[in-house]
């Protein structure tokens, strides 16, 4: 008896040496399920990541049994802390100490249950990227989807490639699908929890992912698509019963033991059981980096709001250690690029770690990278992924047209490494459009413009090409020559451009030197006049020029005798480089004024100036046809943006009057 008992105080102190708490002393002689001496059941994690504990490093059977695992006090944590395929995995919104206990059940009914001691500690708030939720009233947008299978893209059911596919996604009711508890709803400034409960009528993830099912996953046809033909249940149910495939028509996996889509969780944590007729080992990540609710805290599918140019990436993998063991999301420098026939180019690789770790986008050089043309037929290889490079040059096609490049794990499609090391797929791909035209609009000299202070929304900015011109004296043409045109406010006498660091600009002092450009009102005589070269008439802009603090460049450039005219005729403006660059024009800019429309108080139908009840029932009163509104009145009635007037406008105005709502969707839209 004194040797058994000594024994176990031995094991006891091996074990609290080893860091191991909370361990119940079930170490009978007749007990084959142990802690090993060398077990460490504590650990640190940041809010919001992902820790990983292996529990055959935790666990062993000295008769060799087959041991099962289980999370006995799973109720207390979130979905994302549990144990599967022999590891805990722990991950909490919240810092704080947490004590998961798990229990080591060997095929002969023998068990023994271990506590583990978990510090999640305070996360960073993280990049801009990982929230900016555009919460105002959308009917429609256009996002990049790319979907991958250990490390490939794949293909939809019709055979439509999933690689950087421009997806445009309506906004419709959830409760089409009787997912209504999963609406989407405000928050204060973009982030956290729910502060109201009016619906944010814009596009999120799970919008995104009901589209995708039933368009590329199931196969109806478009306009079958977003009307609730496969609600909730029908998804759950839903196996394809054959083979996904990659990107190159090979089988990825067999879509026969998983459904399209099973959902559990709550608002705000919706986790996908299954997804594509792949199980839950999956991630996505918007913009290329992870989606955050709160600092450390990831945000869901029901949660993402979506916005036009966004990119989406869901990375499925067969091994259950892809995010602990390197896993990465990887990108380039540019969504897009722009090239002319046979330039070279230099384009480097980025990553976004499935750890969060650093919670930044970091150099990654572990990529194959191919060209592909719009056929998906591969064109070229780029870079391999043993070169060690994250930055590497190549020469565009010499065919003008739309290509992609994809960056891919070199160990794509190995689902895991037998001899028990890390070399399985565990890398989503970097995907981005390369547009190859002889007039591509190539890196903009200048990164934005301003109007007594405000900047022009990008959209006010357009690029018309590339244009020749000539010098005074008619000895010097210059043919690469960028043209902008530039929308401003009614009114607007000058627009401050700000120009990038590397822009030589010809000045002396405050003084900007620069021509101007007369064009022709015809699109035949624009022509013949390109085919020469518009004449330049150089001008000075006195007190127009700043050399800012951070090494950009301010120029005021007048508006005034630059705005073109219907007919296309008028006058454009370029700046000056300096007198050893032989004078050259940087960018031509046209202008116009931007139409003005009559201010809006928004719910005041009436027109008393007041918003009240009286304004909500004559909006009822439009939609029943009773009363045909004016089109001042149709545009006061707007309230959530949409472009209809109906009865849930009529409902916010109430909301409104009582106080539950301090502003209408449509005044933050405007």
């Amino acid at each position: 008896m004194r040797k058994r008992i000594l024994s176990l105080l031995l094991a006891l102190t091996l074990a609290l040496s080893a860091g191991v708490f909370g361990v119940i002393p079930a170490l009978a002689a007749d007990s084959c399920v142990s802690v090993k001496a060398d077990a460490v059941t504590t650990g640190e994690v940041v809010a919001g990541s992902l820790l990983e504990i292996k529990l055959t490093d935790v666990f062993e059977d000295t008769d060799g049994h087959t041991l099962t695992y289980t999370l006995t006090n799973a109720a207390q944590f979130s979905a994302q802390t549990k144990v599967k395929d022999g590891s805990l995995y722990v991950s909490e919104k919240d810092p704080g100490t947490y004590t998961p206990k798990v229990k080591a059940t060997c095929s002969d009914g023998k068990e023994l249950t271990a506590t583990f001691t978990i510090t999640v500690t305070e996360a960073p708030h993280g990049l801009d990227a990982q929230y900016n939720y555009d919460e105002t009233p959308a009917k429609e947008v256009t996002v990049y989807v790319t979907i991958s299978n250990d490390g490939v893209p794949i293909r939809g059911r019709d055979g439509t490639v999933l690689c950087h596919k421009a997806i445009t996604v309506p906004y419709f009711d959830l409760g089409r699908y009787n997912l209504d508890e999963y609406y989407r709803y405000h928050t204060e400034n973009g982030e956290g929890k729910y502060i109201d409960k009016n619906i944010v009528e814009r596009p999120t993830g799970l919008h995104l992912y009901l589209y995708l099912l039933e368009r590329y996953f199931i196969g109806l046809p478009e306009e079958q698509c977003c009307k609730g033909a496969y609600p909730r249940d029908a998804l759950a149910s839903f196996k394809l019963g054959e083979d996904v495939c990659y990107m190159d028509e090979t089988p990825a996996y067999t879509a026969d033991s998983f459904a399209a889509l099973t959902i559990s969780g709550s608002p705000t944590s919706l986790y996908m059981e299954n997804f594509w007729g792949h199980d839950e080992n999956l991630m996505y990540y918007r913009n290329h980096c992870f989606p955050y609710m709160s600092p450390g805290w990831g945000s869901t599918s029901d949660y993402i709001v979506l916005s036009d140019g966004d990119t989406w990436d869901v990375a499925m993998f067969s091994n259950w250690s892809f995010y602990s063991s390197g896993g990465a999301f990887t990108r380039f420098d540019k969504d897009e690029y722009n090239a002319r026939p046979g330039m070279e180019m230099t384009i480097s690789s980025q990553a976004y770690g499935t750890t969060f770790e650093g919670s930044d986008f970091y150099p990654f050089s572990n990529l194959d990278v191919f060209l592909y043309n719009d056929k998906w037929e591969e064109v070229d290889q780029y870079k391999k992924a043993d070169d060690g490079k994250s930055t590497f040059s190549f020469t565009a096609p010499t065919e003008e047209g739309t290509y992609y490049l994809v960056g891919m794990d070199p160990n794509r499609t190995i689902p895991k490494d037998d001899s028990g090391g890390t070399n399985y797929a565990k890398i989503a791909p970097a995907t981005a459009i390369l547009n190859v035209a002889a007039d591509a609009e190539l890196e903009r000299p200048f990164q934005d413009a301003a109007v007594n202070g405000e900047k022009l929304a990008a959209k006010n900015t357009s690029y018309e090409g590339i244009t020749t011109l000539t010098s005074a004296d008619g000895q010097t043409t210059y043919k690469e020559v960028p043209k902008y045109h530039m929308t401003v406010p009614e009114g607007a006498e000058t627009v401050t451009v700000t120009y990038n660091k590397d822009v030589d600009i010809r000045h002396d002092g405050t003084t900007v030197y620069a021509y101007e450009v007369e064009f022709a009102a015809t699109a035949v005589n624009r022509a013949a006049a390109q085919a020469s070269g518009y004449t330049l008439t150089p001008i000075t802009l006195e007190n127009s020029y700043t050399l800012n603090a951070d090494g950009t460049q301010t120029v005021i450039m007048p508006v005034t005798g630059y705005v073109r005219n219907e007919d296309g005729s008028g006058k454009a403006i370029t700046l000056s480089a300096p007198a050893d660059k032989n004078s050259a024009p940087i960018a031509l800019f046209t202008f116009e004024y931007a139409k003005t429309e009559p201010d809006v108080m928004y719910g005041n139908v009436n027109g008393d100036n007041t918003i009240d009840v009286s304004d909500a029932l004559l909006v009822c009163q439009f939609y029943l046809g009773n009363v045909a509104p004016t089109d001042a009145q149709n545009a006061a009635a707007d309230v959530n943006g949409d472009g209809a007037v109906d009865v849930s406008d009529a409902l916010m105005i109430c909301q409104f009057y009582l106080g539950n709502i301090t502003e209408f969707p449509a005044e933050k839209k405007s």
